[in-house]
């Protein structure tokens, strides 16, 4: 019997968006992919997308070594702000959720959008093949007339 191991979230501090966090138990967000990183800018629970190639330091620092990068009184004004944002995981991990869901749907939506056009695309080309084999109007039937 496996389990699945639950990634715990992944929490820092982005010079550009204030606190971030991260729900690694989604597809583009785990370790070792290359697709663009889904993560909460908490201070509005907005959804935002970066390159993975920018989610390095000092763009992005984990929660812990930003906190310990600040001095008296900011490191702890600092931790009161990370340990509030954390108490809201389930509220950021939902829209995450919700954002990752939606796109994918629209992924989706677009791939089959696409798929039509070229059956659309083919089709009238696939009927006339047909069309000229069962008529008997290819050089084939030209040939046999001969």
């Amino acid at each position: 019997m496996s389990e699945t191991l639950e990634l715990p979230p992944w929490w820092g501090y982005s010079r550009d968006h204030g606190w971030v966090v991260i729900d690694r138990t989604i597809p583009p967000n785990k370790s070792g992919l290359s697709q663009d990183i889904l993560y909460c800018r908490c201070s509005d629970s907005m959804t935002v997308i970066d390159k993975r190639s920018r989610w390095r330091a000092p763009l992005y620092v984990y929660a812990s070594t930003y906190i310990g990068s600040l001095a008296s009184p900011e490191s702890e004004k600092a931790a009161q702000e990370y340990a509030t944002f954390k108490s809201r995981w389930a509220e950021f991990q939902a829209e995450i959720r919700r954002q990752y869901d939606f796109s994918e749907a629209k992924r989706h939506q677009q791939e089959q959008e696409r798929i039509q056009l070229e059956e659309t695309k083919k089709g009238p080309k696939a009927k006339r093949r047909t069309h000229k084999a069962d008529t008997g109007s290819g050089s084939e039937a030209q040939a046999q007339d001969a």
